[in-house]
Parts: C-alpha cells; sequence; structure tokens
C-alpha cells in the first residue's frame, strides 16, 4: 500500500489508479470543510457540480434542491447559499438536498479517476476520514492519494498543510515501520510527495498557515473572517463524505455520509 499526495487535480496519474483506491479530496478553505458541515447538519445528500450551467439545470430538473456556491469567493448570483461552512454551521439542513459547485474543490471531485472511490477531507473530520480510508484500503489492499484542489491550477499552501497533517495521521494509525511479522497487515508506504506534504505541515502548522495561505487571505479581505479560522479547526466531525455515484440525468457526482 501507498501513499501519495497530488498538489493539484492536474498531477493526477489516472493511469495508475486501480478500483478501489482511496482518494481523499481537500479544500480546506472551503469546499470539503463546507460538504462535512452540510451532512452534519442532516442534508440528505450533496450534489457536486463542476460548473454553474450544470448545478442550475441540477436544480431545475429537481425543484426543491438548494443551489449553493461561489466564484472567486463570492455567492453566485441567484443562488440560495454561498460557499461559508460558517454560515452552514448554523442552518438546519435536515433532509435537504443541497447542489454545492466552487471555484477549486468541486472540480477536483470530478477530476479523480471515477473507478476511485473518493472521500472528501478537511481538518474538521481529520480523524474520520483518514480512519475511514485506511480501514478501505486495508479491507481492498490498495493505495491511498491525498489530493489537493489547488487554486486556479496551482498550489495552494492551504491544501498541502492539511495534506500533510492526514499523511501524518495515516501513517501514525497504519503503524508503518511496526508491522507485526506474519500479522497479514500491509505496510502504508509513503510516497515522497507525502513526506513533502508533511515536511510544509510541520512548517505551517494552525493557525500560521493562514496568515500565508492565498485562499485564507482572499476569504478574508472578501469580509468572510470567520470561516478560515473555522476552517482549521481539528476533529470536529465524525462526518465522512463520501462520493457515491454519479446521477444519470444531470452527471452531478451525489456525496453521502459513508457508511462503514
Amino acid at each position: 500500500m501507498q501513499l501519495y499526495v497530488f498538489f493539484t487535480p492536474e498531477t493526477i496519474l489516472p493511469e495508475r489508479a486501480q478500483a478501489g483506491d482511496v482518494y481523499i479530496v481537500i479544500d480546506l478553505i472551503r469546499a470539503t470543510t463546507t460538504m462535512t458541515v452540510m451532512l452534519e447538519r442532516g442534508a440528505r445528500r450533496v450534489l457536486v457540480a463542476e460548473s454553474i450551467e450544470q448545478a442550475r439545470a441540477g436544480a431545475a430538473s429537481h425543484p426543491g434542491r438548494a443551489l449553493c456556491g461561489e466564484r472567486n469567493v463570492r455567492r453566485i448570483p441567484g443562488f440560495d447559499y454561498g460557499n461559508s461552512p460558517r454560515e452552514f454551521a448554523q442552518l438546519d439542513l435536515q433532509g435537504r438536498e443541497l447542489i454545492l459547485t466552487t471555484t477549486n474543490g468541486t472540480r477536483a471531485f470530478h477530476a479523480c479517476p471515477p473507478e476511485t472511490t473518493r472521500l472528501a477531507g478537511c481538518f474538521r473530520n481529520a480523524h474520520a476520514v483518514v480512519s475511514a480510508a485506511l480501514k478501505l484500503a486495508r479491507e481492498r489492499e490498495r493505495d491511498i492519494a491525498l489530493v489537493c484542489a489547488g487554486e486556479f491550477g496551482y498550489f495552494a499552501l492551504d491544501d498541502a498543510v492539511c495534506a500533510g497533517y492526514l499523511a501524518a495521521e495515516l501513517l501514525r494509525l497504519a503503524g508503518t515501520g511496526h508491522q507485526e511479522a506474519g500479522s497479514g497487515t500491509a505496510v502504508l508506504a509513503p510516497h515522497g510527495s507525502a513526506l513533502a506534504a508533511i515536511a510544509i505541515y510541520e512548517a505551517y502548522k494552525p493557525p500560521r498557515v493562514l496568515e500565508y495561505s492565498e485562499s485564507s487571505l482572499t476569504v478574508l479581505r472578501a469580509g468572510l473572517v470567520d470561516d478560515p479560522p473555522f476552517c482549521v479547526e481539528i476533529d470536529r466531525s465524525s462526518v465522512v463524505p463520501a462520493v457515491s455515484g454519479r446521477e444519470p440525468e444531470t452527471g452531478l457526482l451525489i456525496v453521502e455520509p459513508l457508511a462503514l
């Protein structure tokens, strides 16, 4: 079992993906934090749209769905909500279906190979998501990849810092280097990309990352001052959002709480 980090979706190697590999998508500020909160607050499922047009079409074909999302931090005109996890944390979303499209994060889910298991990871659900990913990877004897959403195709420091934390937690839980003879449990071996992410985390641990992350600074400049600190709160949720399929008529990815 190998542990990889892709620092942008463009660096994913789809030809090397195997059915059953576990991909954890990270858009720390803010999409994967938002998805986690949406499901925490009772949403039945989140439908992930790659574009504004796809989101609008998905809402038009299924009245009652809430349109959520942003472009360049700002709520999309005509949408019910933006992409603020702090805002969603104050809402009762019991039983609702939400369509979400964002500048970077939702695109990353669509960029992952379709034969992989795609989970949403962030600091908020860190322990839950790495525990789930490790369990699935061990059962299948498959690899784990952490996919950073990045920002406009470029490296994003906040995503890399979160990837480093999740990578370190995965290795700690897996007990790398401490496999018992004859245990039959595969060792999780870190690729150099995972070691690099861990080093980045050590250099920019929260809250320090918020001072240097362009994603954080952009959100702060937009006046959403509560969102970046909210996004670096660790282990506040046991919810693991997971892609369970694709809606045939709209092409939207269906994200629901993972049941293990």
